[in-house]
């Protein structure tokens, strides 16, 4: 395995792919910063990590805290997951 498919790669647009069986593309999803229209994973200054959606310069929908990284993109890959069914179901 090459340094950027191992299962410690740093984007989190794999990490989603590998732990969380998730497909997103890399403009939905900002890591350490806040971006407009993405799904944010930030570390807070207690170490846990804060995930939520953010549009118009605010938090529209929090998903949850994390105490790791893994933990908060499981959590992000739950929820995108979700979404991805309801919206099958309603197809």
């Amino acid at each position: 395995m090459s340094g950027g498919d191992d299962i410690f790669s740093q984007n989190p647009i794999t990490q989603l792919s590998l732990f969380s069986h998730v497909h997103a593309p890399a403009s939905l999803i900002s890591d350490g910063e806040l971006r407009e229209q993405a799904w944010c994973l930030i570390q807070a200054a207690d170490g846990w990590w804060d995930v939520f959606y953010y549009e118009h310069g605010s938090r529209t929908t929090d998903i949850g805290r994390a105490k790791s990284r893994l933990a908060a993109l499981r959590l992000l890959g739950g929820r995108l997951l979700y979404t991805d069914i309801l919206n099958r179901a309603a197809s």
